[in-house]
């Protein structure tokens, strides 16, 4: 019995020195603890001691303490500077509010700059395909230009009917040939060409003085334009009316200022005119409108002021 008390008092012992050099001691033979006075046996194949640092554990009592510290120090400011917990969260919510209503704002800025960006792009193609339309227009090699405008013939269409018209003998009627479109002058919308003959742009375009005929006679002196226009004669042909294929219009063309062209010439077209024997105011027996009248192509003179297809679509767009 003392030999088992001394091997417990010796493996305590040694138990706790070592408990000192580490945290675990794992031990695999029988051990035998004592228990107040009286000896308990208990037997186990491994005991496990665990040791806790007393450092440590004062470190950890230590920082809960400065944390309890901190937290009545911060109650402590709230309560004596009277600061309302509510309003300060009111307030957050409030400048959150702000916050977001900013990020908003800014994508919607950045989303206009976008749109504006585009927008401009758009914009300069624009003002490019219109200069390019520009350039086309006032190209001077150009030789052959398509324009339309507004030609004045001197001769009307005539429009032949009969009248009735009260005769000699009373109660008789004759039929008198009469004609509703009189006149001298027509107007006709034409559309043609007009080929360049003689580049006049240069002569035009320079400074004109006065050149001296007589004594007390000179030209007038022409100053140069300040801007360079484009300056041509050529040879017009185009068709008019709503009869295109037998109403033509042929005459030399003076092109100005780009992009207008005055024309003179002669207009060949085909008109209802009466037969021979027939005049107007004529009296009829037993004939027709048919029977006095045929188709017959005449050619009279015109005038045309006309303008460049190229400068009038340039307007429209």
């Amino acid at each position: 019995m003392k030999h088992k008390l001394l091997l417990l008092v010796l493996l305590s012992v040694a138990l706790g020195g070592a408990m000192h050099a580490q945290d675990t001691i794992r031990q695999l033979d029988t051990v035998y603890l004592l228990r107040t006075d009286t000896l308990v046996m208990h037997h186990t194949d491994t005991v496990v001691l665990r040791v806790v640092d007393s450092a440590m554990l004062r470190h950890v009592q230590e920082r809960e303490a400065l944390m309890t510290e901190k937290e009545k120090f911060y109650k402590e400011i709230f309560t004596k500077s009277g600061v309302d917990q509510t309003k300060i969260e009111a307030d957050r919510d409030h400048y959150r509010y702000l916050v977001d209503s900013l990020n908003r704002l800014v994508r919607e800025a950045e989303l206009e700059n976008v749109r504006k960006e585009e927008a401009n792009k758009y914009l300069m193609q624009r003002a490019k395909d219109a200069e390019a339309r520009v350039a086309e227009a006032t190209n001077r090699k150009k030789k052959v230009r398509a324009i339309q405008g507004i030609a004045m013939r001197f001769y009307r269409t005539p429009n032949w009917e009969v009248r009735l018209q009260p005769a000699e003998e009373a109660g008789t009627y004759n039929k008198v040939l009469r004609n509703r479109n009189a006149g001298n002058i027509e107007f006709d919308f034409v559309t043609g060409a007009s080929v360049m003959l003689w580049d006049l742009t240069k002569y035009f375009n320079k400074d004109h003085k006065s050149v001296k005929i007589g004594e007390n006679l000179k030209t007038p002196e022409f100053r140069k334009f300040d801007q360079d226009f484009a300056y041509d004669i050529g040879i017009y042909v185009g068709f008019g009316g709503s009869n295109l294929f037998k109403n033509f219009y042929v005459g030399p063309s003076f092109r100005f200022v780009d992009f207008f062209y005055f024309t003179v010439g002669v207009n060949i077209a085909e008109y209802n005119v009466l037969v021979s024997g027939y005049d107007e105011g004529s009296i009829l027996k037993s004939e027709t409108i048919d029977d006095v009248t045929a188709k017959s192509w005449l050619l009279k003179p015109f005038l045309a002021l006309s303008i460049d297809l190229d400068f009038l679509s340039y307007i429209k767009k």
